[in-house]
């Protein structure tokens, strides 16, 4: 009996590294909303009652791979340790990955805050540095606002940067966003108290 389990077991990782395999390689020629299952298990060489029997259809697929993308990101900036989000070793890790990056996260989206694995980094991304506006005495409707350009902006450049094959070295662009990051906060308690003058 234990030995049919792990028989199933195995035949389950097997068909699924398959069918990720030959979405990756879809992903390639086409955005998600386009690939059929059909398709997708004619390049797996699965027949599709097989890929029924684990998936609805072809976004749940990619929703799942991306995920645990996601998962893995976020797991990694966790496990740095720092009391802050430590950008170079991040952007290093996204290079190193840079070929699911940009096939999950950034296929045929540029910033689609309704895309759900783009809200999720982005909320995850607000509740790490969302104390940093009371340090700063930002006032909370001004600071969501600061912290969504900040993101868009620099999620825009990580995007960017990922789509045009990593051609800069993560320290480097590390820098540049740091950088932008800073003059941005600098100004924020300016502007905020620039406002309440006019008030």
């Amino acid at each position: 009996m234990e030995k049919e389990e792990r028989k199933e077991n195995q035949r389950t990782r097997l068909t699924k590294r398959l069918l990720r395999e030959s979405l990756l390689g879809l992903l390639e020629e086409k955005p998600v909303e386009r690939i059929t299952v059909k398709e997708l298990c004619e390049r797996a060489e699965l027949n599709r009652s097989t890929f029924y029997a684990y998936y609805q259809d072809v976004v749940q697929l990619y929703y799942e791979m991306g995920n645990e993308l996601v998962d893995a990101l976020l797991d990694y900036v966790r496990d740095i340790g720092a009391d802050r989000v430590q950008t170079e070793p991040m952007l290093a890790y996204i290079k190193e990955r840079r070929e699911m990056f940009a096939l999950l996260i950034y296929n045929g989206q540029f910033m689609d805050m309704n895309a759900p694995l783009q809200r999720r980094v982005f909320e995850e991304t607000i509740r790490y540095i969302w104390p940093a506006g009371a340090e700063m005495s930002v006032a909370g409707p001004e600071w969501k606002y600061i912290l969504q350009y900040m993101f868009m902006g620099g999620s825009g450049l990580i995007h960017r940067w990922v789509r045009d094959g990593c051609d800069m070295e993560p320290a480097e662009l590390a820098a540049l966003l740091g950088g932008l990051t800073e003059t941005l906060l600098r100004a924020a308690p300016g502007l905020a108290r620039q406002k309440g003058k006019k008030a």
